[in-house]
């Protein structure tokens, strides 16, 4: 083994390390295990003072759900003549609601279709124009044949 100057630095710095852990970490950590040790044994006395008051509560309460019991059922017999009677009401909504969509929907389709068949006349219009100045080879003025269109168009 070769014994040096580095040697003696690194037992140097160990021993500065260990002194510093001793004297300033050491304390604190003892503290917070401390600290822990008493939050666990508070937690565990509690956790056994709960249990002794759940063993309480659960004898109180069979106590008071035997009387509860009868109770319960006209309650319950009422909560069932209610609910069928919410269920009722709510058929009953629905029916309407549906009719009115559907009757709105309705209302949708047949705009939809006029809107179709306006978009159609237009084109027809358009085609007949394109048609007739093809034919003619010439130039016809819509504003002043508006009529003769329109009526062409009510007989497609």
């Amino acid at each position: 083994m070769n014994i040096n100057a580095t040697f003696f630095a690194e037992l140097l710095a160990f021993c500065i390390f260990v002194f510093i852990t001793y004297r300033y970490i050491w304390p604190s950590m003892e503290n917070l295990l401390e600290d822990r040790r008493k939050e666990i044994s508070d937690g565990l006395e509690a956790a056994s003072q709960s249990q002794r008051k759940l063993e309480e509560a659960n004898k109180e309460s069979a106590t008071i759900l035997d009387g509860a019991k009868s109770e319960a059922s006209s309650l319950i017999n009422q909560a069932n003549s209610r609910a069928d009677q919410i269920v009722d009401e709510a058929k009953e909504q629905a029916v309407e609601e549906a009719k009115k969509i559907k009757l709105s929907a309705e209302a949708d389709i047949e705009q939809s279709a006029n809107k179709a068949k306006d978009g159609l006349r237009d084109e027809v219009a358009a085609l007949v124009i394109a048609g007739a100045q093809k034919i003619l080879d010439k130039e016809i003025n819509a504003k002043a044949n508006k009529d003769i269109i329109d009526s062409l168009i009510k007989k497609i």
